[in-house]
C-alpha cells in the first residue's frame, strides 16, 4: 500500500479508493453479524439468500421503527469496534496525527426508496468536530451505479465548508439532508464521479467533499459499513 500516493489522491480529489483493504475474514464478521442481528429483531431467520428479500419486505409495510432499531443495535457491534482500531492506525500513518471514533453508521440502499438515500450534502453538516475523516465499505454485495453507489463531485472539498444550504427531509421517519442551496452551479464546476467497490474495498473521503447516495435499481440491499474518526482533542 502505497500511502504517499493514498494521502496525494485524497487532498487533491477529495476521495480515495483503497482496494482490497477489509479482509474476507472483516467481511465474513461484518456479515454474520449484521444477519444475526437482523434475525434477532425482526424475530425471523435470515441469510445471505434472503435478507434482501425481507429488508425490503419490511420497508415496503413501513416497519421503520423496527428497522431503525436493528440498525442502532448493529452500529454498535463487535466487528465495528475491530475495525475502528485498524482505520485509527491506517489514519495516522496517511496524514501524521492521532485519530479517535467519533461514530459509526451503515448506508442501506433499498430498491427505489427515497427515506433512506441522501441527496447532494458534505458530511462536515452533520458535525461540529472538524477535520475528522469518514471511510465506507460493501458488505454482501459490491457497491456499483447499478445498486445506488455513492457518487462525489470531485474536488469539491477545496470549497470548504458550506453554510448556504436547505435541509430536506420528506417524512418524519426520513433522513435529513443538508443540500447546498447553490447546487446547480457547483455541479457545471465539478465532475460526478460514481465510486464502484468491490468487496474488500475502502473508500475514504474528506468531510468537506460533496456526495450523494444514488438510485438502488436493483432487489439486493446495498448494505455499505461506515466508520467516521476525529483528531484526538489533544490536538
Amino acid at each position: 500500500m502505497n500511502t504517499n500516493s493514498i494521502t496525494k489522491n485524497f487532498f487533491e480529489k477529495g476521495f480515495v479508493v483503497i482496494k482490497n483493504y477489509i479482509s474476507k475474514k472483516e467481511l465474513n464478521e461484518f456479515e454474520t453479524q449484521l444477519i444475526s442481528t437482523y434475525s434477532k429483531n425482526l424475530k425471523i431467520g435470515l441469510n445471505k439468500s434472503n435478507i434482501h428479500k425481507i429488508i425490503n419486505s419490511k420497508e415496503k409495510s413501513k416497519s421503520y421503527d423496527l428497522l431503525y432499531n436493528c440498525y442502532k443495535k448493529y452500529i454498535k457491534s463487535y466487528p465495528y469496534k475491530k475495525i475502528e482500531k485498524k482505520l485509527s492506525l491506517l489514519s495516522k500513518k496517511l496524514f501524521n496525527k492521532n485519530y479517535q471514533y467519533l461514530n459509526s453508521g451503515i448506508a442501506i440502499g433499498l430498491k427505489s426508496s427515497k427515506r433512506t438515500a441522501y441527496d447532494w450534502h458534505q458530511e462536515q453538516s452533520y458535525y461540529s468536530q472538524k477535520n475528522t475523516v469518514h471511510y465506507q465499505f460493501p458488505i454482501l454485495k459490491p457497491a456499483n451505479k447499478k445498486n445506488g453507489t455513492m457518487s462525489v463531485l470531485v474536488g469539491s472539498h477545496k470549497l470548504g465548508s458550506i453554510h448556504n444550504v436547505k435541509n430536506i427531509k420528506r417524512s418524519k421517519k426520513s433522513i435529513n439532508t443538508f443540500k447546498p442551496k447553490n447546487i446547480l452551479s457547483i455541479k457545471k464546476r465539478f465532475k460526478e464521479k460514481f465510486i464502484n467497490l468491490r468487496l474488500g474495498d475502502i473508500c475514504l473521503f474528506n468531510e468537506n467533499i460533496i456526495h450523494k447516495s444514488n438510485k438502488n435499481f436493483t432487489n439486493t440491499v446495498r448494505f455499505v459499513p461506515i466508520v467516521r474518526l476525529q483528531p484526538k482533542n489533544s490536538e
